[in-house]
């Protein structure tokens, strides 16, 4: 089981800055990052090198800017990134029309060499969900994740996925901070109880010193 969970916020996306790139892009709903997005997403990745840690696993949501943000990481860092569906954007009936269109892993994966898919996912979203629903999806799919693996784990996605990821392990999202590229560390702490759960702890979230 793993140990320790760090959790990756993307960088800015390129819908934020252009109100107009909805209108002529192919995938309307999987904006790529600006150019300080994957500045930013770098600098991540630079820290990480720098100064620790090591991972033992890496998973990434299959929305563009998320897996941009895990690629540069992973330069940085010499590392590779499994595509996880389970850590995936809120399929909030209010933002989407239907499932979001995004990216084949297959084409993901050709386009950035870090990128992986032989693992099999740990959760498929549906449409529509609700927050808490989506919120509950993530923590399952994190939970599911860190017993699987050993070490210390790097997930990389979304406001969602950062507070779900939270929620999922510790039980509560107080003290949870999820900026462009903040990061967010999460530690076991105790072993299984008798009602065969861990304990974690909210050891630091939505940190941006690198940027």
């Amino acid at each position: 089981m793993a140990d320790a969970v760090w959790v990756v916020r993307h960088g800015e996306r390129r819908d934020t800055v252009d109100p107009d790139w909805a209108e002529h892009a192919e995938r309307p709903h999987d904006p790529p990052l600006t150019e300080l997005g994957r500045w930013a997403a770098w600098r991540v990745g630079r820290r990480f090198a720098e100064s620790g840690p090591a991972f033992d696993a890496i998973y990434t949501s299959p929305f563009l800017r998320a897996v941009e943000t895990a690629d540069e990481i992973c330069r940085e860092i010499g590392a590779e990134a499994w595509l996880e569906p389970g850590l995936g954007e809120h399929r909030n009936a209010e933002w989407f029309d239907a499932e979001p269109e995004i990216l084949s892993n297959q084409a993901l994966t050709a386009r950035f060499d870090p990128i992986r898919d032989d693992h099999e996912p740990s959760l498929h979203p549906t449409f529509p969900e609700t927050h808490a629903e989506a919120s509950a999806r993530v923590g399952e799919t994190a939970t599911r994740i860190v017993e699987d693996e050993a070490g210390t784990v790097l997930l990389v996605g979304h406001g969602l996925t950062v507070g779900g990821v939270v929620e999922g392990l510790v039980g509560s999202t107080v003290g949870v901070d999820a900026p462009l590229c903040g990061i967010t560390r999460i530690e076991r702490v105790a072993e299984r109880t008798g009602d065969g759960t861990d304990e974690w702890e909210l050891d630091c979230s939505g940190d941006t010193s690198h940027l």
